[in-house]
């Protein structure tokens, strides 16, 4: 429906990396471990425009503000570093949506541009930006059940990445599968399920990945959820999810557990 909406996304990640990681000038880190906690305000704009077909246009932003605290081996050395601050600020103009006329199936086509707006600097291990450009074309669909209380939902999206011209490194494009099903067992509450599939089907190319088969990156994770709607007067209703994932299969990436807080409404 037309209107301003907002979100406030916090994750914590904990994990370790099982094989060697490359930073700076080809640089390795041996052993990483780190503690990932990232804020991220976000608003939503459908203004109320006259489409046909019952699709919807929409503009969406959104300002993450994280902390990471990083351990690895650096030569013969052990490091630990800690950053706070800005992470990298994504817009998405393009958020086109669709619903049938029941209101039981929806589908959403979007295009995000990510801007290296975050702490990142060369040679650190701990870092909240990425220091290049990600563009992430995605859709997403969901079908409601109502007579049974389910949701399912699932949504695609590919990172399509610039070089990090600081380092000469560069980040092979991924695609990410996120997967949901949840089963309401009153009005306001419901749990369910997640699992999210990451598969860099590019190379990374630099020294350290020619060397090593492109270090292309796989994870597999699964969880539960559980969502809560309270109402707070006559016309403002609030989303509440919280979702675990554990990483069930890595590679060339951290292994790890992600705790997920989000509240969502409409202003």
């Amino acid at each position: 429906m037309p209107g301003a909406y907002w979100a406030m996304a916090n994750v914590y990640y904990n994990g370790s990396a099982g094989t060697n990681v490359p930073f700076g000038d080809n640089q390795i880190a041996l052993g990483l471990k780190a503690d990932i906690w990232n804020t991220v305000l976000a608003g939503v704009y459908v203004p109320n425009l006259d489409l046909p077909g019952n699709w919807t246009y929409a503009v969406q932003g959104s300002l993450p503000i994280g902390w990471t605290k990083a351990e690895a081996d650096v030569g013969r050395f052990e490091t630990v570093q800690d950053v706070t601050g800005i992470g990298d600020i994504a817009i998405t103009p393009i958020l086109l949506g669709w619903h049938n006329e029941a209101f039981n199936r929806f589908f959403s086509a979007s295009l995000t541009v990510t801007a290296p707006t975050g702490e990142w600097e060369k040679g650190d291990i701990a870092f909240i930006g990425l220091n290049y450009w990600t563009f992430t074309p995605a859709i997403a669909f969901t079908y409601l059940v109502p007579e049974h209380g389910l949701d399912l939902s699932a949504s695609l999206g590919v990172d399509i990445n610039t070089k990090n011209t600081d380092t000469d490194y560069y980040s092979g494009a991924m695609a990410h599968l996120d997967l949901s099903v949840t089963k309401n067992v009153t009005k306001e509450l419901a749990f369910g399920a997640v699992a999210g599939f990451l598969y860099q089907f590019e190379d990374d190319r630099s020294t350290f990945a020619d060397a090593n088969n492109g270090f292309k990156g796989r994870s597999i994770g699964l969880g539960p959820l559980v969502n809560y709607k309270a109402k707070f007067g006559e016309n403002t209703e609030i989303d509440f999810k919280l979702k675990w994932v554990h990483e069930v299969s890595v590679e060339n990436r951290m292994k790890g557990n992600a705790i997920f807080f989000n509240v969502a409404g409409k202003f």
